[in-house]
C-alpha cells in the first residue's frame, strides 16, 4: 500500500513515522552495505583440448556507445502534500518504496508530474534527450543551463480527495566525476561495492523509455514489458473464461557488463515471456466479477467448493475502494488485498474503536448511508492498519484491471498450458522475442549516433564429454529389501504386481523379503487420512520399515503419506496405479521403480567413472530454499541441503531446516538490499550446523577426513554475491576450525542460478537446442568474476536454459577446467534415471528436500490450528517436523 493512500486515515505523528521509516531504511542500507571484499580472482577460462568447440548464438547484443560522450544526471524530487485529520503532510513520492501494483502508481503519479513539469519549463523541451526513470533520476546527453528548477501544481495529477499540491524540484547532482561513455570498465570491479552502475542505470532508462511512454504495454517489476494488443506473428492469446484470464506476450530486459571479443563493453539481452493476467474491466465491481467464475451465484456459501476455488484464484488480488471518500478517488483510490472470505454481512460482527459491537451491514448503513444489496454474498476479508482484519462487501469494492496472475492463483490447468505456450522452440523463441521487443517499444529512439545495438552475438562454446558410467548387469551397491509391504486400495490392486517387482530387483541384485499385501479403505478424503495413520501405526507395530503405495492418480494421498513417513519413521515410495499397470510390459518403467527403492535404501545403482569423486577426499554441499505462507506472526522459510556424507563418495543424501525470516522481511517499505539479505540471512542461519554435520558424517561413514569442500548455492542472484562472500565463506572457515584448529581445507563457494537474461542456442544450419555437456565462459561472462553457462540436461520441449554459475569464493587458485568438469559430473549423478539433470545433484536433492518439507509443514500446521499442536517456533518445527533423528533422515529417503 503507498504512503499516500495511507495519510488519510493517519494521524500525522503516525504518517510522520512511516516518512522517517523509510528515510531509516536508505541510510542503513548504507550502513549494511557488503561488497568491498573481492571476490575470487578471474582465472584463465577453459583450455580442454579434447573437447568439441561448437559456435553458440546468443540473445546478447552489444550496446556500442558514442566515445567521448558525457552523460548528465539530475536528481528529480516530486512531494505530494496531502490533507490528514491533523494538518498537511508532505511526502516524498519520488523515492517509493512500495511493491507490485502499488509502486506502479507511484511511477504513473511521477510521470504525470513530470510531463506537467515538461510542459512547464522551455528547458525540458529542447535539448537533452532526457530519460526520466520515473523516480529521482532524469538523465540527458546535454546540459542544462539552470541550477535548479521547481514547480507547484495544484491539480490535474491525482484524484485523491485529500491531495492538496505536488512540488517538483530539479537539480544537477553533485559528483567528483562526470559520467562519461568511456567509463565502461568503472561498472565491473572484483570487490562488487566499488562498481559505478551509473552507466548501467542510464542505459536502462534510456532503453525502457519507449514502453514506459505505451499506453498498451504493463510493466512488471520494472524489467518485463508485456504488450496488451496481439503482437505480429505470434500465437493468438490463452483464454480462461473462469475469472477471465487472459495470456499476454512480454519481453525482459537486462544490461550488464560483459567480457567481450576484444574488450569489455556494456551488453543487452531480451527474452520472452508468457504469463497470465486477470483482465477486468475498469470501474466493475468485485461482485459483478464473481459472475466470471462459472458456478458462482450471489448466495453461494463461502465454503463451497467453487467459492475455495475462487479464493485460492483471487489470493492477494487488490480492489479499490468505491464508497465514502475513497468513491470520489477514482482510480488513485485506498487499495487492498483480499486474503480470504468473510460471512455475510449481516453476520460478519467486529468491534468499533469505541468498544460497540457491529456488524457490516449495520456499518455501512450508519456510517457511509450505503444500504447494501447483496445481503447474501459473503464479506471481503483483507488486513488494515492495525495489523487486524477488516471486512469488506464486494458490491464496494472495484476491481484494477490487468494484475498479473501468481503461480499460487493458477489452476493446475492454468500453470500446465501456460507452460506450454512458454515452451517456445529455439527459432520461435527467437522470432517472437524481437517482436513482441517492437511492440512494447523496447528500441530507442533516433540518439544521433549516441549509441548502436549490434545484432546477437554468436560465440564460441566447448562440449564437454560424458563421464563413463560403470553400469553392470546389476545396481553397484544393491540393497536389501525386508520388512516392507505393499499398499493398496481395495479393488485397486495390480495383478501380479510383487512378482513382476520381484523380477526386476532379481535382475538388478537386490535381495528381499516377500512383502506384506496392505489395504487403505477410505470412504472420502478425511477418512482416507486417518486410513493412513491407521496403517502407518499397524505398520510400525509390526515392524514393517519401508511401504510401497500403488495408488490410482484420481486420488492424491502422497501429501499424507510423505507427513506419515517422517511422523512414524518409515520408509515410503509413492507410485501411481496407472504407472505400475505399465510395469510388465515397458522395463524402463519397473526399473525406474526399481532404482528409485534402491537408492531410497542406502544403494547406489550405478558408478560414474570420474577423478573428482573417486581420486579426490571432496565434500560436495548444495542449499536451495522454499518459501512457505505465513505461520502464526512470522514468516518460515524451508532450506533445503544435501551432501555427499554417506559411505561411498557418490551417495547423496539431505534434509531440511526451518529458518524464521526477519520481522524486516515483512515491511512494506523494504528496500531491494535488504530483500537480498532476507534471503541469504536463511542460508546463513543452517550453515555451521549443517556443514559441520556433514563433515562429520563423511569422517564416520567412510573415514573421509574433507581436504576439499564445493559448495553450491542456488538461486543466489548477482546482488547477493557480496553477502556469500563475506558471509557464509567465513562462516564456513570458522565451521572447520570448530573441528580443530589447524583445519584449514580448499574451499570453494558457487552461485547457481537460472533467472539469469540469457539464451544460448546451437548456431548449425540454423538455430537448435545446445548439446548436453556444452560449456561457454568467454566473452558473456563477467569480465572480472570467473563465470560459466552448462547445459546439464536436454529440453524435453522447448529451449533449453543454460545454469549460469559463478565462483564467488576461493581460498585457493582455483582451476576453471576443474569446477567446470565436476559441474558436468555431478549433473550425471541423479542415479533414479540414467539421463542427466539440469542442475547439480546436490542442489537437486536439496531443492527436492526444500519442497517436502514445506509440504510437510502446511499440511501439520493446517490441521493444528486452533489446537495446542499448532506449533509457534522453528525449533519446535525442526524438532517435531524435521528428519534429523529419524532412521529416514540417513537415507535419501526423497529420491
Amino acid at each position: 500500500m503507498s504512503i499516500h493512500e495511507k495519510l488519510g486515515e493517519l494521524s500525522l505523528q503516525e504518517a510522520e513515522s512511516i516518512n522517517d521509516s523509510a528515510y531509516t531504511n536508505g541510510t542503513r542500507s548504507k550502513k549494511n552495505k557488503y561488497g568491498t571484499v573481492p571476490l575470487a580472482p578471474k582465472l584463465v577460462s577453459h583450455c580442454s583440448q579434447d573437447a568439441e568447440i561448437v559456435q553458440v548464438r546468443t540473445n546478447v547484443r552489444e550496446i556500442v556507445l558514442k566515445p567521448d560522450t558525457t552523460i548528465y544526471q539530475y536528481m528529480v524530487a516530486i512531494y505530494y502534500v496531502f490533507q490528514t485529520p491533523e494538518g498537511e503532510f508532505r511526502v516524498e513520492m519520488s523515492n517509493s518504496r512500495r511493491k507490485g501494483d502499488d509502486y506502479q502508481r507511484d511511477l504513473a503519479m511521477c510521470r504525470g508530474v513530470y510531463r506537467r513539469a515538461v510542459e512547464h519549463y522551455p528547458q525540458l523541451q529542447t535539448g537533452g534527450p532526457f530519460f526520466y526513470d520515473s523516480q529521482n533520476s532524469l538523465w540527458s546527453l546535454s546540459q542544462l543551463n539552470t541550477e535548479k528548477l521547481s514547480f507547484t501544481i495544484y491539480e490535474g495529477v491525482t484524484n485523491l480527495s485529500n491531495f492538496i499540491k505536488a512540488d517538483f524540484v530539479l537539480y544537477p547532482i553533485e559528483v567528483a566525476k562526470e559520467l562519461s561513455t568511456n567509463d565502461i570498465e568503472n561498472t565491473a570491479t572484483l570487490a562488487p561495492a566499488d562498481a559505478d552502475k551509473r552507466l548501467h542505470q542510464a542505459i536502462a532508462t534510456i532503453l525502457a523509455d519507449g514502453p514506459k511512454a505505451n499506453p498498451d504495454v504493463i510493466t512488471v517489476n520494472g524489467t518485463t514489458h508485456y504488450s496488451v494488443r496481439p503482437v505480429m506473428g505470434a500465437q493468438e492469446a490463452i483464454w480462461f473464461p473462469n475469472g477471465d484470464r487472459s495470456s499476454l506476450l512480454g519481453v525482459t530486459r537486462a544490461v550488464k557488463t560483459m567480457e567481450g571479443f576484444e574488450k569489455q563493453g556494456v551488453f543487452m539481452s531480451n527474452d520472452m515471456r508468457i504469463s497470465l493476467f486477470h483482465t477486468g474491466r475498469s470501474h466493475m465491481t468485485l461482485a459483478d466479477y464473481f459472475r466470471t467464475f462459472q458456478g458462482f451465484h450471489y448466495h453461494l456459501d463461502r465454503n463451497d467448493v467453487v467459492a475455495r476455488n475462487m479464493l485460492k484464484a483471487l489470493k492477494n488480488f487488490r480492489v479499490l475502494l468505491s464508497y465514502g471518500k475513497h468513491a470520489r478517488d477514482g482510480n488513485d483510490a485506498k487499495t487492498i488485498p483480499i486474503r480470504g472470505f468473510g460471512r455475510k454481512p449481516m453476520d460478519q460482527e467486529f468491534t468499533l474503536p469505541d468498544g460497540t459491537l457491529t456488524n457490516v451491514y449495520e456499518y455501512f448503513r450508519n456510517r457511509y448511508n450505503v444500504e447494501l444489496e447483496l445481503t447474501e454474498l459473503w464479506t471481503i476479508e483483507s488486513t488494515v492498519q492495525s495489523g487486524g482484519v477488516g471486512y469488506y462487501p464486494p458490491e464496494l469494492l472495484r476491481v484494477i484491471p490487468n494484475q498479473k496472475v501468481s503461480c499460487q492463483q493458477m489452476t493446475p490447468q492454468e500453470q500446465s498450458a501456460v507452460i506450454r505456450r512458454s515452451a517456445a522452440k529455439p527459432h520461435e523463441r527467437i522470432q517472437t522475442t524481437d517482436n513482441v521487443a517492437a511492440a512494447v517499444g523496447l528500441v530507442p529512439r533516433d540518439l544521433s549516433g549516441f549509441l548502436q545495438i549490434t545484432e546477437p552475438l554468436v560465440v564460441s562454446g566447448i562440449v564437454l564429454k560424458d563421464p563413463i558410467v560403470q553400469n553392470c548387469e546389476g545396481f553397484y551397491n544393491a540393497m536389501r529389501q525386508e520388512k516392507w509391504g505393499i499398499v493398496f486400495l481395495p479393488y485397486q490392486t495390480v495383478r501380479n504386481a510383487e512378482n513382476v517387482l520381484f523380477e526386476e530387483m532379481h535382475r538388478s541384485g537386490m535381495a528381499f523379503d516377500e512383502p506384506r499385501i496392505m489395504y487403505l479403505e477410505p470412504d472420502n478424503q478425511f477418512q482416507g487420512e486417518f486410513q493412513i495413520h491407521r496403517l502407518f501405526q499397524e505398520a510400525k507395530d509390526n515392524g514393517i520399515k519401508f511401504l510401497l503405495f500403488i495408488i490410482p492418480s484420481s486420488i492424491d494421498y502422497q501429501t499424507e503419506v510423505k507427513v506419515c513417513e517422517q511422523y512414524y519413521d518409515i520408509l515410503t515410495q509413492y507410485v501411481k496405479k496407472e504407472t505400475a499397470l505399465k510395469m510388465r510390459h515397458q522395463r524402463d518403467t519397473r526399473a525406474n521403480i526399481i532404482q528409485k527403492m534402491n537408492m531410497k535404501l542406502g544403494g547406489l545403482n550405478f558408478k560414474v567413472v570420474n577423478d573428482y569423486l573417486d581420486k579426490e577426499n571432496l565434500l560436495i554441499m548444495g542449499y536451495s530454499l522454499s518459501k512457505t505462507p505465513e505461520l502464526g506472526d512470522s514468516e518460515v522459510t524451508t532450506v533445503g541441503y544435501a551432501s555427499n556424507f554417506m559411505d561411498h563418495p557418490q551417495k547423496f543424501a539431505g534434509s531440511y531446516k526451518f529458518v524464521e525470516r526477519t520481522d524486516e522481511a515483512s515491511l512494506d517499505s523494504i528496500i531491494e538490499l535488504l530483500q537480498y539479505m532476507i534471503t541469504l540471512q536463511t542460508f546463513s542461519t543452517i550453515i555451521h550446523e549443517t556443514l559441520r554435520h556433514s563433515l562429520q558424517k563423511a569422517r564416520r561413514a567412510r573415514n573421509m577426513r574433507a581436504e576439499k569442500v564445493v559448495i553450491y548455492f542456488n538461486g543466489i542472484s548477482e546482488g547477493q554475491l557480496a553477502m556469500v562472500n563475506e558471509v557464509y565463506a567465513p562462516q564456513c572457515i570458522e565451521t572447520f576450525q570448530s573441528l580443530r584448529k589447524d583445519y584449514a581445507p580448499e574451499l570453494i563457494i558457487l552461485a547457481a542460478s537460472k533467472t539469469h537474461n540469457e539464451r544460448l542456442y546451437l548456431d548449425s544450419r540454423g538455430v537448435h537446442n545446445l548439446p548436453i555437456g556444452t560449456i561457454v565462459d568467454t566473452t558473456i561472462v563477467s569480465p572480472v568474476f570467473n563465470e560459466f553457462y552448462h547445459v546439464g540436461a536436454k529440453a524435453i520441449q522447448g529451449t533449453a536454459k543454460p545454469v549460469k554459475y559463478t565462483v564467488v569464493y576461493s581460498n585457493r587458485p582455483v582451476k576453471m577446467e576443474w569446477v567446470e568438469g565436476l559441474t558436468n559430473t555431478l549433473c550425471h549423478e541423479h542415479q533414479i534415471i540414467k539421463s542427466p539433470i539440469s542442475i547439480p545433484v546436490p542442489l537437486y536433492i536439496a531443492a527436492e528436500c526444500a519442497k517436502r518439507g514445506c509440504a510437510i509443514l502446511e499440511h501439520r500446521q493446517r490441521l493444528a490450528v486452533g489446537t495446542r499442536n499448532f506449533l509457534t517456533t522453528v525449533a519446535e518445527m525442526n524438532r517435531n517436523y524435521g528428519y534429523d533423528e529419524t532412521h529416514c533422515g540417513r537415507t535419501r529417503y526423497n529420491a
